[in-house]
């Protein structure tokens, strides 16, 4: 009993099984009788032979063509082998096109000739491989009074019988469907009925209607096949469907058009990838371009024009502009506008923070888009979007952690899809940054700019206070020297006074001294002639003070004297020549005198020494009227010149005897030139050149700085030619010069003006 129940349980699930089987089957013969109707229309349109073999070439279906050649054939049984039915000549070549189809899947041409008993045949043979291990074979005449190019254009015969996307139609050549498969239906929705007898204009996009009657007039007009034709196809749920075709006219013997064949190909996928992609290209490249502006945009302003215009350019955006928030106030002020509005001074200039769209993008610190301009709440001007033609908008707040810095949107007349708004909010956030950046630099350039005016200011003040505290060291160096020259000038003055008096009263008293030892002289010899021999006592103090002698040398000794007297009475004056005390202001004096006292002053230096030789002064006096100088601050400025050129010079014969103590030769003669003259600008020019061992260029450029000097500690205070530059060049409006080389002496030249 349990195995009946068993063998009943195996039989029902055997049967189930069948069942499915059967359902199954007669699925795949529905399809088989679809694709035969399919392929059956088809085969009606083509005027060629058909056969359909199995992989070893036996026939299974077989169509005769409208060939003159091929209506000799015999009676074709299904079933036996092509090749009995070919002429012997054609069979090696029919033997080995089918195993080379069976072997690579791919198509093979190759035509041959046939000797008809009144003209010879040339017939074209075309196999082509199906999925199923058969071979489809057509053969043609190649000068057929119907010809189509239906296996000769872009139309594979081989895809159309296998490709579920094909869409097969006919057209009557009033351009209505005559015929089209029944996968219309599942491409594209609409019943077979509601499409056969149809014009195919409706079922078109109205802007691909005029290049699809344009390409169907051409293949009628010139019976030549066509490129691909693309256009969108209404679905019966209301969307577009992309859709590719090739057809061809199908003429009878005389010509005329009988219909069109053509086949549709669906590429909805393949245009919703190229428009995916090409939309992402567009969207790569104006990030691209965006992040251009954001490195290499030299200012705030630039910047942000840039990337309003790359809105425009890429995105298609009828207007796109900038606000940037102006915290004090609260007021998002428009800086930049690019596409259809340019200006920037229009009503919206200044928005309040709050108010209108963009006013509560800023407060609300979200963006706001739409694809529906017009029927958008916060879009105010509604007419001016429908008069323009306004389809979206798209706004977003421009913030960097947490602070609001303004406002970027856009305008379109084109619907925004999501990876534009995606874009369009990554840009935002990317220009956010690039402004507060560009703001940071903005006013780390004006604090560096306000530090260096603040550091210039300061410099300039430390420099003014460096040169006011220069000047007043010079001017206390120059007011103690004063002082001590001053203090000098009256100290000589009042010695050269006291001298004064006594030496007067000695030169003036050697005159009458001499008349009086001359009178007592003569008395004495008197007294000589007329009273002798004088007594004892009287010619012994004659002995002892040697009358004779003292009578001789004592007018000798009165002229010594009075040569003496001479002396100290002209150091005096040149004493009182030299420090001018009694004078003050301009005056006009005479320069000569004034060097010659000078040099006289400094005599002793003139002098040989041990193991020199003396200073030769050499004067080349020109004729010089007579200068308005401070004469006393003059007289420093020869001092201070003739007793730097005595001390080179005598360091110039330090260095020579020390260079010569194991050699003795002859020391060269020191000396100095003084060489004055009018120029032709009447001024007077005083030349002091000495033959020493001159200077460096270094120390000569630094010859007149304060407290410059190359003597020795104590004995240079390195104010004498800094203070004699300052007399000439300040005091006198004129000029020191020096030019030194050395081992070529040096000269010093004094220019000042003559009035």
């Amino acid at each position: 009993m349990l195995e009946s129940k068993k063998e009943f349980i195996g039989a029902k699930n055997i049967l189930e099984e069948l069942q499915g089987e059967i359902a199954e089957h007669d699925i795949n013969k529905q399809q088989l009788c679809q694709r035969n109707s399919e392929l059956a229309a088809i085969l009606t349109l083509i005027p060629d032979t058909y056969f359909r073999l199995d992989a070893e070439g036996n026939i299974l279906d077989y169509k005769p063509g409208q060939s003159e050649y091929t209506e000799r054939l015999a009676e074709i049984i299904p079933g036996k082998p092509l090749l009995e039915y070919l002429p012997p000549h054609i069979r090696g070549n029919f033997h080995q096109a089918i195993a080379q189809v069976i072997q690579t899947k791919l198509p093979v041409n190759f035509t041959y000739n046939f000797a008809l008993s009144h003209r010879i045949c040339t017939c074209e043979a075309r196999l082509l491989s199906l999925q199923s291990q058969e071979i489809i074979v057509l053969i043609r005449e190649v000068k057929q009074a119907i010809e189509t190019e239906f296996l000769h254009g872009n139309i594979n015969f081989q895809t159309i019988l296998q490709n579920d996307n094909n869409i097969i139609y006919i057209f009557t050549n009033e351009g209505r469907f005559s015929y089209v498969s029944p996968n219309w239906t599942k491409i594209l929705g609409h019943d077979l009925s509601e499409v056969i007898g149809q014009s195919f204009v409706p079922f078109i996009h109205p802007d691909d209607v005029p290049h699809c009657v344009e390409y169907l007039s051409k293949i009628v007009n010139t019976g030549e096949n066509q490129e691909d034709v693309e256009y969108r196809v209404k679905h019966k749920d209301g969307s577009w469907r992309w859709h590719t075709s090739n057809a061809t006219t199908i003429k009878d013997a005389n010509g005329k058009v009988l219909y069109c064949l053509g086949i549709g190909h669906d590429i909805t996928a393949r245009k919703l990838t190229e428009e995916a992609l090409a939309e992402r290209v567009k969207l790569a490249n104006f990030r691209a371009e965006v992040d251009s502006f954001l490195a290499q945009s030299s200012s705030l302003q630039e910047m942000m024009q840039g990337c309003t215009e790359a809105i425009v350019k890429h995105l298609n955006a009828a207007f796109a502009r900038i606000w940037t928030l102006n915290k004090e106030e609260n007021i998002l002020e428009l800086q930049v506008s690019s596409g259809m509005y340019t200006h920037i001074n229009g009503p919206h200039r200044f928005v309040p923070v709050g108010k209108f769209k963009i006013g509560l993008i800023a407060e609300e610190g979200k963006p706001h888009l739409t694809n529906s301009v017009q029927t958008d709440p916060r879009v105010g001007n509604k007419e001016w979007a429908k008069q323009e033609g306004m389809v979206a908008f798209a706004g977003y707040p421009l913030i960097v952690e947490g602070e609001t810095l303004g406002v970027i949107a856009m305008f379109s007349r084109q619907t925004l899809s999501d990876s534009t708004f995606e874009s369009l909010a990554i840009v935002a956030h990317e220009i956010a940054i690039g402004i507060k950046r560009k703001q940071t630099e903005e006013a780390l350039r004006l604090s560096e700019a306000k530090f260096k005016e603040v550091a210039k200011t300061a410099q300039e003040k430390a420099q003014q206070l460096e040169a006011t505290l220069l000047e007043l060291q010079q001017t206390q160096v120059q007011l103690i020297h004063t002082e001590k020259m001053s203090s000098l000038g009256q100290l000589v003055a009042g010695i050269a006074h006291e001298i004064n008096n006594p030496v007067n009263f000695i030169y003036g008293n050697i005159n009458h001294a001499r008349e009086y030892v001359s009178d007592l002289l003569e008395l004495v010899e008197l007294y000589q002639q007329h009273y002798c021999p004088p007594v004892p006592e009287i010619h012994e103090h004659i002995y002892e003070i040697d009358l004779d002698f003292l009578s001789q040398d004592l007018p000798k000794l009165l002229d010594s004297i009075n040569l003496g007297a001479e002396r100290i009475r002209q150091i005096v004056l040149s004493l009182r020549n030299f420090s001018r005390i009694d004078e003050d202001g301009m005056k006009s004096v005479d320069i000569h005198e004034g060097i010659d006292s000078t040099l006289l002053l400094l005599q002793n230096r003139l002098k040989p020494k041990t193991g020199y030789s003396d200073i030769k002064i050499i004067k080349q006096y020109g004729n010089l009227p007579k200068i308005a100088c401070h004469a006393g601050q003059i007289n420093q400025v020869f001092m201070n010149l003739l007793a730097n050129a005595i001390d080179a010079l005598e360091e110039g014969l330090d260095n020579i005897q020390q260079s010569t103590v194991n050699h003795p030769q002859v020391l060269t003669q020191p000396q100095i030139l003084i060489h004055t003259e009018l120029t032709a600008d009447q001024q007077a020019r005083i030349r002091i050149v000495d033959n020493g061992p001159g200077m460096t260029e270094e120390v000569r450029t630094h010859l007149f700085d304060p407290f410059f000097t190359t003597k020795p500690i104590g004995k240079g205070t390195g104010m004498g030619l800094s203070i004699s530059y300052q007399i000439i060049v300040n005091k006198h409006q004129g000029k020191l010069e020096c030019i030194s080389t050395p081992g070529k002496g040096a000269e010093f030249i004094i220019t000042i003006p003559s009035g």
